[in-house]
């Protein structure tokens, strides 16, 4: 018989579940050397260190979102859990009501996933949602939305999950039809280019007076506004993107000053305005994994990933944006071509381009021309609540 206990995060006895809630993930990949968990400091905070956990009540999400856990239990031992959530940011900037669920884990069993989505449609249905989306994991907007489908087998890269490959069966198996697919991929630095495509890349320049600077051409309160701005419009009518208010923005580009590497980060302006950023975070997974070492493990990971961070091999391209009144300048071949020209000055050895909607058919072609190969998908799923 499999129970289901439904709790918070605001009280004591919240924080030991959601302790648990985290310890699943440990043994659950236990003998998975491809499943690279983030710092347990991620999702349950450290004031000692001044991390804010995904779960913690002080999460600046909370300001606009409310949140339920989920742990499934047989015999006493722990076969699953998920989360459902709502954001009202959500909610207002597409007109609808969809709720969600989360970090979704669980053993190879229809019942268990059936009783753990069950409980988070209900609990969505009573704040008042007509569908459930997932899984999008914490953080939001930063987190790739669905089941790995394919790429069980490529390089763990940093806020890509891995997961195990029944997932995105047991979602159909419980009612759950597929609604958007993102795509990733992956290119040697030493990749060769076409003469003629770097050609084509400085007649753009040229034509419409683009100018390319780095991370520390201006100040950092200067980055991150430019940042801000830009995000938001570049990023408006994006399949499930929920506009970023300007703390949470901050807070994510401030902890992540820790890890960056600022000549990643590139800013293209046509005649002096600001059209374009692309911004390259390293791949901390190379120094995150676990070497399948148990949990308790934390400081030594966070000391390491601080410590050797100049060791990393390759990045991610996973912040960019176009102003819309820009797009189909050829910015983005641009700001590619220099990005890989830094990169391969540094001593990067790959890049991760992702995550892109399927229904991004520029980024596709793109991909193509940069000898990028095919190299994770996953699928988001969603279920009418009208009959749950």
């Amino acid at each position: 018989m499999t129970d289901i206990v439904s709790f918070g995060n605001r009280s004591p006895a919240d924080r030991k579940r959601l302790d648990q809630f985290v310890a699943f993930h440990w043994t659950h990949y236990r003998d998975e050397p491809r499943y690279v968990p983030l710092l347990d400091y991620e999702y349950l905070g450290s004031r000692l260190l001044g991390i804010t956990g995904f779960f913690e009540p002080r999460n600046l999400f909370f300001t606009h979102g409310q949140i339920r856990f989920f742990l499934a239990q047989q015999d006493g031992q722990v076969v699953g859990r998920c989360n459902a959530f709502v954001n009202d940011r959500h909610n207002a900037h597409t007109g609808d009501r969809t709720g969600f669920f989360g970090n979704f884990e669980c053993i190879d069993d229809v019942v268990v996933a059936q009783a753990l989505l069950s409980e988070a449609e209900g609990w969505l249905q009573a704040c008042g949602m007509d569908r459930i989306r997932g899984p999008q994991n914490f953080p939001v907007n930063e987190a790739t939305p669905g089941f790995m489908v394919d790429g069980f087998d490529s390089r763990p890269v940093v806020y890509y999950h891995f997961n195990k490959p029944c997932y995105a069966s047991l979602a159909h198996a419980c009612g759950y039809a597929p609604v958007m697919q993102y795509l990733s991929w992956e290119c040697s630095v030493q990749h060769s280019l076409e003469p003629r495509f770097i050609a084509s890349c400085q007649q753009i320049v040229e034509r419409y007076g683009v100018t390319v600077e780095q991370w520390d051409g201006r100040s950092f309160q200067t980055r991150r506004a430019e940042m801000f701005e830009l995000y938001n419009e570049a990023w408006h009518d994006n399949f499930g993107f929920v506009p970023f208010t300007q703390d949470e923005f901050f807070k994510i580009v401030d902890d992540m000053r820790l890890v960056m590497d600022t000549q990643l980060f590139l800013f293209l302006y046509v005649k002096g305005e600001l059209a374009a950023f692309f911004g390259g975070v390293p791949n901390l997974f190379e120094l995150l994994a676990t070497g399948g070492a148990p949990r308790g493990v934390e400081l030594w990971r966070a000391a390491r990933l601080l410590l050797k961070k100049s060791r990393i091999r390759g990045f991610r391209l996973g912040y960019l944006g176009v102003r819309p009144r820009f797009r189909r300048l050829g910015l983005d071949a641009v700001a590619l071509l220099r990005q890989k020209e830094v990169a391969r000055a540094r001593g990067y050895e790959y890049c991760d381009l992702g995550w892109v909607l399927e229904t991004n058919q520029p980024v596709i072609r793109m991909s193509a021309r940069f000898g990028a190969v095919a190299s994770k998908r996953y699928t988001l799923f969603e279920k009418s609540l009208a009959s749950s």
